[in-house]
């Protein structure tokens, strides 16, 4: 099936996706998982020692959470949908016809989980007795959910890296089961139980506890949140060791980006600064200093929220230049069809090219080859700028390096498309880097033979 092309202008297709996603991934691992298992742990403390301190604590922090998880979690849920349908519909769609059945049996452990959370907010004042025990169990239920849930999309995120034989065999064993599912699910667990026992500690300094109290669930949590890192750095350790060793050399590219990139030891004494930061957190919060901890807790969540990011961001980015190994390129050009288009040319073979532009001349069609070839990563005047990356070179420079990315620089796919569409491309790029087209103005431009820009 053809899809129609879009483009987010400045921020980019990328990182449209990438915003959402992590924000989406702090919620449902931090909020959804690690949190309401606090929540759960601080109400079995309640009922054990009859505390009200822990009660209210427990109840409080989860109204904050089914907040936050129904309200922002669920729109960033869809908005991963809604956004990559847009702009990746071949990928997702790929994925969907490979992971039908864990996406189906996901879909209604979410289903679950939603019910299982709302009767567990709902219900917390009107369950007592012997009634508060069922209700301790339907936390317990929800963590579960919560946790299955995890199980099963860690299998698809873990394939578009590893998909270990799938492009051969096409088995869903072979997919879901792939070599990174296990430490990737590990690092998850161990991520989302520290971002959990962080937020708790969060919202138990920043609002009215009694001192007691408050010392109490610091050294708890700490102790959580320090097994939770250990856990998430040797699971991260582990992770990156069944890593292709062709993607691991884009790690540090894929954090520093050009322009820091030959700066290796930056990210190490950035990454190991992050980590001794949070480790020296939560030592002053186990020994149960409450005012020290109200000052570095914020700092603590941005920087967590930023390995977050960074994890997301190495794992999308080193599979290039693939968005499904084997199978399809990061611009959603299978690999078996390259030979076709090589031959044939796309803009021919492009029901949305052809119905939707009007007068075919050499900016429409240029246009329409980078937005193919390129927009998965770049933008026309916004982030990561193809404009910077062309201006200054010959028509002809652009073709050579238009006809050889994917050997200059191996997390590029290569050009799809036939020659002449490639000197198509060639001469848009070139006179966007000259200034000759510019955005949001009519611009028409003859295809260069032999004049400026060519040597």
């Amino acid at each position: 099936m053809e899809f129609p092309l879009f483009q987010v202008p400045y921020l980019g297709n990328g990182m449209t996706i990438a915003l959402d996603a992590v924000l989406h991934v702090v919620i449902s691992h931090g909020l959804a998982i690690g949190a309401v298992s606090m929540v759960v742990v601080s109400e079995y403390l309640g009922q054990r020692r009859a505390s009200r301190d822990w009660e209210y604590f427990a109840r409080d922090f989860l109204r904050f959470i089914v907040f936050l998880t129904t309200s922002v979690g669920a729109i960033t849920g869809v908005g991963i949908w809604l956004i990559t349908s847009a702009l990746a519909p071949r990928g997702i769609g790929s994925l969907l016809r490979v992971f039908f059945w864990p996406w189906f049996i996901e879909w209604g452990v979410f289903t679950t989980e939603v019910i299982i959370i709302l009767l567990y907010y709902y219900t917390w004042l009107s369950w007592t007795g012997e009634r508060k025990k069922r209700h301790l169990r339907l936390g317990f239920g929800y963590v579960v959910m919560a946790l299955c849930s995890a199980v099963l999309i860690t299998g698809i995120l873990g394939f578009m890296l590893t998909p270990d034989g799938w492009p051969w065999d096409k088995s869903l064993s072979s997919a879901f089961f792939n070599p990174s599912y296990l430490p990737q699910l590990a690092l998850r667990f161990g991520f989302a139980y520290f971002l959990g026992a962080l937020f708790s500690v969060a919202y138990l300094v920043l609002t009215r506890r009694e001192q007691e109290f408050r010392q109490e669930a610091l050294a708890l949590f700490s102790k959580i949140a320090l097994f939770s890192l250990t856990i998430t750095l040797l699971s991260g350790v582990w992770y990156f060791k069944v890593v292709p060793s062709a993607f691991k050399t884009h790690s540090l590219y894929a954090v520093m980006t050009s322009r820091f990139s030959q700066q290796t030891g930056l990210f190490w004494e950035i990454t190991l600064g992050g980590i001794i930061f949070l480790l020296c957190f939560w030592f002053i919060a186990l020994h149960r200093s409450v005012l020290s901890v109200q000052i570095l807790v914020i700092p603590a969540i941005c920087i967590s929220i930023l390995f977050v990011a960074q994890f997301e961001r190495v794992r999308e980015f080193i599979r290039g230049p693939y968005l499904m190994p084997g199978y399809m390129y990061a611009n959603q050009v299978l690999l078996a069809e390259t030979p076709l288009l090589a031959k044939n040319g796309m803009l021919s073979s492009s029901y949305w090219y052809n119905a939707s532009v009007k007068q075919d001349d050499s900016v429409s069609r240029g246009a329409y080859l980078f937005g193919q070839n390129c927009s998965a990563c770049h933008t026309i005047g916004g982030i990561n700028n193809i404009v910077d990356r062309v201006q200054g070179r010959t028509a002809d420079g652009i073709y050579v390096i238009i006809g050889h990315t994917h050997e200059m620089v191996p997390f590029m796919p290569p050009f799809s498309g036939s020659d002449q569409e490639r000197r198509t491309l060639a001469d848009f790029l070139f006179h966007l880097g000259d200034g000759t087209i510019k955005l949001g103005a009519p611009s028409r431009f003859a295809p260069l033979e032999g004049g400026p820009g060519h040597e």
